[in-house]
């Protein structure tokens, strides 16, 4: 089963496919650290709310895995769901979010 992943109202990182489930990370506010998403494949995916100041959740690709397919990209407010969606071929076996973490230099 295919993967896909983004965001809803305005605090969640929704799973649906081979890897399912929600996060919960409100990112609401200007400083807001993106949730990084590591995935079983290799991609690394970062996941934040207020793309270019408007209600609508950026992904963004970090680095690419084996499975992982595209990201179709949202900049309308209105639209269902108001997030960028990423993409996976079939095969994901786990998924881990860090809303927590800091680059070691």
């Amino acid at each position: 089963m295919s993967t896909k992943v983004y965001g809803a109202s305005d605090d969640l990182i929704e799973f649906e496919g081979d890897v399912y489930g929600e996060v919960g990370h409100y990112s609401g506010s200007d400083d807001a650290e993106p949730v990084m998403v590591i995935f079983s494949d290799g991609t690394l995916l970062s996941v934040v709310y207020g793309k270019n100041d408007l209600a609508v959740w950026e992904v963004k690709l970090v680095r690419q895995g084996d499975l992982f397919q595209r990201i179709d990209a949202c900049s309308d407010e209105d639209a269902d769901p108001y997030s960028d969606v990423a993409h996976f071929a079939d095969g994901l076996k786990w998924a881990y979010a860090a809303t927590e973490w800091e680059r070691v230099k």
